[in-house]
């Protein structure tokens, strides 16, 4: 690769993620503007019957429920026969394929002796 095309694969590059930035920055206006006008067009008659709402349920002086009934997660786990868990079997595959050189230097440390 020589120098010309890697500079066109950085403009490249730059123009999709530049592309990327400003969808997301659109998006995020968009949505924005659209609560604004939402909020707008309810108008202050919803604001002003939720602080009722909770002006008349300060008022009543209801006690919270209390929770009685404590809840718990029963978890059964199944061991198989000859079963490898699979963070075991990508360890041991990057262990082969990058290999080890700790392991190797002491078997031969041990074989030597």
């Amino acid at each position: 690769m020589n120098l010309k095309e890697i500079a066109r694969w950085n403009v490249r590059v730059s123009l999709v993620y530049a592309l990327g930035i400003w969808t997301m920055l659109g998006t995020y206006g968009f949505f924005q503007l659209k609560k604004k006008r939402e909020q707008a067009i309810i108008g202050s008659s919803a604001e002003d019957s939720a602080a009722a709402t909770y002006q008349e349920e300060l008022q009543t002086n209801v006690e919270p429920e209390k929770k009685t009934k404590k809840e718990f997660v029963d978890t059964n786990v199944v061991l198989k026969e000859n079963f490898v868990p699979f963070s075991s079997r990508i360890y041991s595959y990057g262990k082969s394929v990058f290999g080890d050189s700790s392991d190797t230097s002491t078997e031969e440390r041990n074989s030597e002796k």
